[in-house]
C-alpha cells in the first residue's frame, strides 16, 4: 500500500526531529529530563523537513501563535513560509501596552503568560470563513503552558472581534508519561493537538 503524501511528510519530519534532539537529565532541576532541539534549528534540511509536514497538515491557518521561547522560531518560520501574521504570546512583563494575562503550572514551577490586548487590531480576518488559528510551541509537558495560551488565544480574539474561530496546536515532542495531551483534549474538546513525536 502506498504511502500518502501526508505520511510520506510525517515520517520524514519525525526521522530529523529524532536525529536533531539532545536529552539533558536533571535540567532544569533534579528530576526533569529536558529534551533539546537546537540542534533542529541549526540543520537547514531538517528543518526544512518539519516546515513541509506543517506546511501540509495546516494549509488552511489564518494566523500562527508562536509561544515564547522556541515557538517564535517555529512560529515565525511557518508564519513566513505561508506568509501569515504571526503573534507572540510572551513570558509576564515582556510586553508594552495592555495585556491579558493567564498562569499555569509547568512540570517545575509555576509561570505566566500575557498577550497584547489589541495584538490583533491591524490584522484582516477574511469573510465568511471560520478564523483557523495554530498555536505553536517545542514540547508538551504537563499541558499547562498550552492551556494557558489557548485561553489567552481566545480573549484576544474575542476581544478583536473575531467570534467564529478554531485553534490547532502543533508541538514537536511530548513527554507522554506526564498526560499533556489527553489534558488539553479533556479541556477543550473543540481543540486539535498535533505531536510529531511522543517520547
Amino acid at each position: 500500500m502506498q504511502e500518502s503524501k501526508y505520511q510520506e511528510l510525517q515520517k520524514q519530519a519525525e526521522k530529523s526531529v529524532r536525529e536533531s534532539m539532545t536529552l539533558f537529565p536533571d535540567w532544569p532541576n533534579k528530576g526533569v529530563g529536558f529534551q533539546d532541539i537546537s540542534n533542529l534549528f541549526l540543520c537547514y534540511d531538517k528543518f526544512s523537513d518539519v516546515l513541509d509536514y506543517y506546511e501540509h497538515r495546516f494549509s488552511d491557518v489564518d494566523l500562527v501563535v508562536g509561544l515564547e521561547a522556541r515557538g517564535f522560531i517555529l512560529g515565525t518560520a511557518f508564519a513566513q513560509r505561508m506568509k501569515l501574521p504571526m503573534m507572540m504570546i510572551r513570558k509576564k512583563g515582556k510586553l508594552p501596552g495592555p495585556c491579558f494575562r493567564e498562569s499555569y503550572k509547568k512540570e517545575y514551577g509555576t509561570d505566566e503568560f500575557e498577550v497584547q490586548e489589541k495584538a490583533l487590531s491591524n490584522v484582516v480576518v477574511k469573510p465568511a470563513k471560520k478564523y483557523h488559528v495554530l498555536i505553536m510551541d517545542d514540547i508538551l509537558a504537563t499541558g499547562g503552558t498550552m492551556a494557558a495560551s489557548i485561553e489567552l488565544t481566545k480573549k484576544v480574539l474575542l476581544n478583536n472581534g473575531i467570534k467564529d474561530f478554531k485553534i490547532s496546536t502543533s508541538l514537536i515532542s511530548s513527554i507522554k508519561v506526564l498526560n499533556g495531551k489527553e489534558k488539553i483534549y479533556e479541556k477543550y474538546n473543540d481543540v486539535s493537538v498535533d505531536i510529531i513525536i511522543e517520547m
